[in-house]
């Protein structure tokens, strides 16, 4: 774990306000004992300063990065959205636990157990991002660590304070990922905001 926390809201290249990006999310907002693990942890960290909060309804997985909505022609969307689709049709919906404790230095986040578990859907995700769609930002993140974000830092502070407070962690919570969600995201202040673009059933 770092020793120190940085303020994770820099602007990254290309991202400006009002600018969104295409991003492929597992979205568990619907999940009541997922919203409970993270309000839990959530009220844990309640009284440390430097922390953004993430709400329940923007709770979310990212699980691949497309590239920014204005570069991307509406026919490539379509059809990766149908290669994603097609080869999730085949792909049973997958249960995991959420719960791992993962401190990044811009984030205290929960992790999965398998931590390989969801590998398959972004395999296919990644792979019909690359086929259809011609301007992409697959090379940026090539390894994934699958985990859903309880807080962002907003400050350079120290981490030990942030793991002591989370030193004794609720249970975990099964995750369920039946669904994954295009959205167009885009950074509003201190939190990820996003309209749905298409949604993709596992195992249909």
């Amino acid at each position: 774990m770092p020793a120190r926390m940085s303020d994770h809201w820099w602007w990254r290249p290309g991202v400006r306000p009002g600018r969104r990006l295409l991003v492929w999310h597992i979205l568990p907002g619907d999940q009541p004992e997922v919203c409970d693990l993270v309000r839990q942890c959530q009220d844990k960290l309640a009284g440390l300063d430097g922390l953004d909060p993430v709400p329940a309804e923007w709770l979310h997985m990212t699980t691949q990065i497309v590239g920014f909505e204005d570069e991307i022609p509406a026919a490539e969307v379509e059809a990766m959205v149908a290669r994603v689709a097609d080869r999730l049709g085949r792909v049973a919906p997958i249960e995991v636990e959420l719960g791992k404790l993962w401190l990044h230095w811009e984030a205290v986040a929960l992790g999965i157990r398998p931590p390989r578990a969801l590998d398959s859907v972004r395999a296919v995700i990644r792979e019909a991002t690359g086929a259809a769609v011609r301007t992409h930002q697959l090379g940026d993140e090539p390894e994934w660590t699958p985990h859903v974000s309880v807080a962002y830092s907003n400050a350079d502070r120290d981490a030990r304070p942030v793991i002591d407070a989370l030193a004794l962690r609720p249970e975990p919570a099964p995750l369920r990922v039946a669904r994954v969600h295009l959205v167009a995201q885009e950074r509003v202040d201190h939190l990820y905001r996003w309209e749905p673009r298409a949604v993709v059933r596992l195992g249909e």
